[in-house]
């Protein structure tokens, strides 16, 4: 919803799910420096950012609307992400959901849907994969970085569910572990191709 008080800003009311009186809210712009839409799923990203960051200190100092919820200014924690993105590992899964639930073209060969994934350490994580003709049979996994060198998390799957289709007749065997995995018929390592090592 539009914050009552602010042009071009919106506000987020938040919750723990369980307790009314946890809410609280975000004043996000919705607009960059330059007058630019920000894009949602940028300010999804941000706002997570500025959840994770935000104390219990911020929320008791923060003034209160009409409805007696604390009201954060996220301003600058959105500008800061839109300056230097940095995700969360909820960003790299959100991502990967979104990646792999397009609905295929009508006249296009079925492509992989997400079944699952697996956090394997703080580096990996595994998406188990199927498409719609795989019927009953078991899906298959693919290991993805989670984090870049310098220890950032990575959102970017885009790449590899272009590329899946391709790499599944004979490339794929290649970077196949041989490992025994119980939600899955197979294992790919792409965390390698991905970075480029």
């Amino acid at each position: 919803m539009a914050s009552p008080d602010r042009r071009g800003v919106g506000r987020v009311v938040v919750w723990d799910g369980q307790r009314l009186d946890s809410s609280v809210a975000f004043d996000m712009p919705l607009t960059d420096q330059y007058g630019g839409n920000i894009p949602s799923g940028d300010l999804a990203a941000a706002l997570r950012g500025a959840l994770a960051d935000c104390s219990g200190r911020d929320i008791e100092e923060a003034p209160r609307d009409v409805f007696g919820i604390p009201v954060i200014d996220a301003s600058a924690a959105v500008h800061a992400f839109i300056a230097q993105p940095r995700f969360q590992v909820s960003d790299a899964l959100h991502a990967a959901a979104a990646a792999f639930s397009v609905a295929p073209e009508p006249d296009e060969p079925a492509e992989p849907r997400l079944r699952g994934f697996f956090l394997l350490d703080r580096a990996t994580y595994r998406l188990y994969l199927d498409t719609p003709t795989s019927e009953d049979a078991p899906p298959f996994g693919i290991d993805l970085p989670l984090r870049d060198e310098e220890g950032s998390v990575v959102v970017g799957v885009t790449g590899v569910h272009a590329a899946l289709p391709a790499l599944v007749p004979g490339e794929l065997e290649r970077v196949r572990k041989d490992i025994d995995d119980p939600y899955c018929r197979a294992v790919y390592d792409l965390a390698d191709w991905l970075t480029g090592r």
